[in-house]
């Protein structure tokens, strides 16, 4: 019980601080105590889960991409245009949580946390077109950065500019399109 609502407390954080960021243009003009209003819970209460509004967001970031990790070792991509497709399919569910993060200039965080959680998840991903394992460790580095590097900027640019205009799946095909004519 006491876990479930450890759990639900939490969700309740997440969610609040996002509705706060959605109808706010920066993260400072956010307090804790209007998390906790709108989460209800008291102020004591926020701190015993968390240390600040940061580490909310941290929170929030990791469970998507931890999310995301868990989804992608369950697909079967053939080859790299594919897991552009899936890439863009994925994160366009989370199009309205993103775009708060970005229009509130958090998106960084994103890409950051992403960061982070690469090495990892590129170990527990068996795909065609990766490095092979005998490779030097920077390499994967390099290139996945490389490679996450660019989705994450299209993905932006697609947020910014574009989210209300074009679907997704149309940023994946352009890609691909550019992609083959290499």
């Amino acid at each position: 019980m006491n876990n479930r609502m450890s759990l639900q407390t939490r969700e309740w954080v997440r969610s609040a601080f996002l509705e706060l960021l959605d109808e706010v243009e920066d993260i400072k003009s956010i307090t804790i105590s209007d998390i906790s209003k709108r989460s209800g819970i008291s102020r004591r209460t926020f701190y015993r889960y968390y240390a600040s509004k940061e580490d909310i967001l941290t929170e929030y970031i990791d469970i998507l991409i931890e999310q995301y990790g868990n989804d992608l070792r369950s697909k079967k991509l053939a080859n790299f245009k594919e897991f552009i497709v899936y890439f863009f399919n994925y994160w366009g569910q989370y199009d309205h949580e993103l775009f708060i993060l970005q229009k509130n200039g958090l998106f960084t965080y994103v890409f950051s946390e992403f960061n982070k959680m690469i090495p990892e998840l590129y170990a527990t991903i068996s795909a065609p077109w990766h490095i092979q394992k005998e490779v030097n460790s920077r390499e994967i580095i390099y290139t996945t950065r490389y490679g996450v590097g660019g989705l994450w900027n299209v993905y932006g640019e697609w947020l910014e500019f574009d989210r209300e205009k074009i679907e997704i799946t149309e940023v994946a095909k352009i890609l691909i399109q550019s992609f083959n004519s290499l």
